[in-house]
């Protein structure tokens, strides 16, 4: 899955200690479908987390879920040479500073500190849908990013993502 701007969005995941880099649908990143479906009054059979495979049978993603959820996902992980790869062949491809925005990190999930952090450029707030005892956060999540995963930084430790 190639990223999209406000589409398809690249995740920062913690779990077990172990940090991953994925590329999905945005949707499947409100944490709780439950509060998601009250707070747009969509409750019904039919509800969202039904639809998608990767949510099948997760209406709240958490520490309980988290295996299963991320393994629903392995198809959509992705490594951050991988990441770097296609933001330089888009860079060299095109001169528009808007055109890197597909490749901005939009989300940070620590499974491990049940911390939720975004930097999503749309109005979705994600840190407002997050399981009960997590932190949801709307702020730069990059420092906690491992530097060996920062994949907007190129071997001569220039920002991709800048001009």
């Amino acid at each position: 899955m190639e990223p999209i701007y406000a589409e398809n969005i690249i995740v920062g995941v913690v779990y077990e200690k172990i940090f991953s880099w994925y590329v999905t649908n945005k949707e499947i990143w409100f944490l709780d479908y439950n509060i998601w479906s009250e707070a747009f009054d969509v409750c019904d059979e039919n509800s969202n987390y039904d639809d998608c495979i990767e949510r099948k049978g997760i209406p709240v993603v958490n520490c309980t879920t988290a295996k299963q959820f991320l393994n629903n996902l392995s198809d959509y992980q992705i490594t951050a040479n991988e990441l770097r790869k296609k933001l330089q062949d888009k860079r060299a491809k095109q001169e528009d500073l808007e055109d890197y925005l597909d490749f901005s990190p939009s989300l940070y999930v620590d499974f491990d500190k049940k911390k939720l952090y975004s930097l999503f450029p749309e109005p979705a707030s994600f840190e407002d849908y997050v399981p009960t005892g997590w932190d949801g956060v709307y702020a730069d999540f990059t420092k906690y990013i491992p530097e060996n995963e920062k994949y907007w930084i190129d071997e001569n430790h220039c920002n991709l993502l800048l001009k």
